[in-house]
């Protein structure tokens, strides 16, 4: 699935997901003890989230330092894992922050899916890095939740453009309706009918079809004389 995805997607929706997913990773391992992901729509703004505050702090300050597994396996497209953030040394503020939370160990894994990168990272107060298959598993859940993502907004996008294209079927029924009674009215050919709506249109400021529903509702009575100077200024203009 490429289906790309608008950046007016709606904001709820996509971390109401993603929270989804990171309650599900959790399950991969009896030793995670909770997780973030981080998901990025093209053209839009990186979204976030996580299974605790403190683990949404953490999440954050990676954001803000451009430092740690999350946004390492993100740039590197590969899992990163720190299997005791004791002795691991890398990113000195992600890791004092972890262990001050009593955090031990970490693996971020990164997973694309139709064009969108997201990267889920699971933590644990022990140490000791997870294993491939559990980091297979969590990568295989992430690219799901994202085409779950993708399809959501595939359906969105298909739904409105049919309401869209059954509002100008109906305002284009009207309109040949409309114009329909300006030719009888004004004995004068579907061309100029139409020009006539359409400088009505422009001198009152409504829409097209706001004055062609009115034209059709009333049947043309009372607006005769306008319509014959309308037609008049478009025959001129001609």
């Amino acid at each position: 699935m490429t289906c790309p995805v608008d950046p007016t997607t709606d904001s709820a929706a996509v971390a109401r997901r993603i929270t989804r997913l990171g309650q599900r990773v959790m399950r991969c391992t009896a030793h995670c003890r909770g997780a973030t992901v981080a998901l990025e729509l093209p053209g839009a703004e990186r979204h976030t989230a996580a299974t605790h505050p403190d683990l949404a702090a953490l999440a954050a300050l990676q954001e803000e330092t451009g430092d740690g597994p999350g946004i390492e396996a993100a740039r590197s497209g590969r899992p990163v894992a720190a299997a005791d953030l004791v002795t691991d040394a890398r990113w000195p503020r992600f890791r004092v922050a972890a262990l001050e939370r009593g955090l031990r160990s970490c693996t971020a894994v990164p997973a694309l899916s139709g064009g969108v990168p997201a990267t889920v990272t699971l933590y644990a107060f022990r140490p000791g890095p997870l294993t491939e298959g559990v980091q297979e598993a969590v990568r295989v859940l992430a690219e799901e939740s994202v085409d779950g993502l993708l399809g959501d907004h595939a359906r969105v996008r298909a739904e409105a453009e049919a309401e869209q294209l059954r509002t100008a079927m109906a305002s284009r029924a009207v309109i040949d309706q409309a114009s329909g009674i300006v030719m009888h009215m004004l004995d004068c050919d579907a061309g100029q009918a139409f020009d006539v709506l359409r400088t009505l249109s422009q001198r009152t400021n409504h829409k097209l079809s706001a004055v062609a529903a009115r034209i059709v509702r009333v049947k043309g009575r009372g607006s005769t004389r306008e319509l014959r100077r309308l037609l008049g200024e478009v025959r001129g203009d001609g």
